[in-house]
């Protein structure tokens, strides 16, 4: 019983997911697919190789558009141009069978580890997440990602801190 990542596919039971958002449910049913095929985000979802087509948990990578200096903290901005590239960190879930378990953790570190491989091959100077809530950035400030001071909910990291 190996657990692996892959980008999502028909072969995935999207409908039967539930991680207990209904957003992100219905985002993952509904809109993921589309985005895909559109080009606008990528999704990965992590499965166990016993059972490949039941989603564990998954997340989302997109290119985000450039990002004016001003909007990050001022430590951070030192040294930069006007406007930053960067990838967001679309969402990230796990189903509520899997939670408690690591997934969560373990599903972030792989997405800033394919973000940091694309920013080395196209260029990027951060990674991105908004946050759904107060308890979602705590998760995300233990890994060092820094709130923007314009909204406490949409935090950072500078890519060259992921390690490669």
């Amino acid at each position: 019983m190996a657990q692996i990542v892959r980008a999502l596919d028909k072969a995935h039971d999207v409908k039967n997911f539930d991680c207990g958002s209904e957003a992100l449910n219905v985002w993952l049913c509904e809109t993921a697919s589309q985005h895909i095929q559109k080009m606008l985000s990528r999704t990965y979802v992590l499965i166990d190789e016993d059972a490949p087509e039941i989603i564990l948990g998954f997340y989302t990578v997109a290119i985000r558009a450039m990002t004016p200096v001003g909007d990050l903290p001022a430590a951070m901005q030192r040294r930069l141009p006007r406007d930053v590239p960067g990838f967001t960190l679309g969402r990230l879930a796990v189903s509520r069978e899997a939670q408690g378990q690591g997934w969560g953790e373990y599903l972030l570190a792989h997405a800033m580890r394919r973000i940091r491989e694309a920013a080395e091959s196209v260029g990027g100077t951060f990674m991105f997440v908004d946050a759904k809530d107060a308890e979602a950035a705590a998760f995300y400030a233990k890994y060092d990602f820094s709130p923007m001071p314009s909204n406490p909910l949409r935090l950072l990291k500078p890519i060259a801190e992921i390690p490669a």
